[in-house]
C-alpha cells in the first residue's frame, strides 16, 4: 500500500469540509429561506487560501528537486567530460 502524504490527507479533509459545508448550507436554507453570506464568503475564502498556498508549497517543492537534478546531472556531465 502506498503511503498517504500529507498534502494528500489535507485536500481529503478540505473535500469533505467543502461536501459537509455545502450541506448545512441546503438545509439553513430550506429552514430558514437564506444563508449566512458571510460565512459562506469566508469560509470559501480561508478553503481557497488554503489550497492555493498548498499549491504554492508543491511548485517550490518541485522546482527545488529539478533544480538539485539538474546540478546533479551538470556534475555528471563534467565528471564523464574529464574521463
Amino acid at each position: 500500500m502506498i503511503p498517504m502524504k500529507t498534502m494528500d490527507l489535507i485536500l481529503i479533509i478540505i473535500a469533505i469540509f467543502i461536501i459537509i459545508f455545502t450541506i448545512m448550507m441546503f438545509v439553513t436554507f430550506w429552514r430558514f429561506a437564506m444563508i449566512p453570506d458571510t460565512l459562506c464568503t469566508c469560509f470559501f475564502a480561508c478553503v481557497g487560501s488554503e489550497c492555493g498556498v498548498m499549491g504554492w508549497i508543491k511548485t517550490t517543492k518541485e522546482r527545488r528537486e529539478n533544480r538539485k537534478w539538474q546540478l546533479e546531472d551538470e556534475e555528471r556531465m563534467k565528471e564523464n567530460n574529464h574521463d
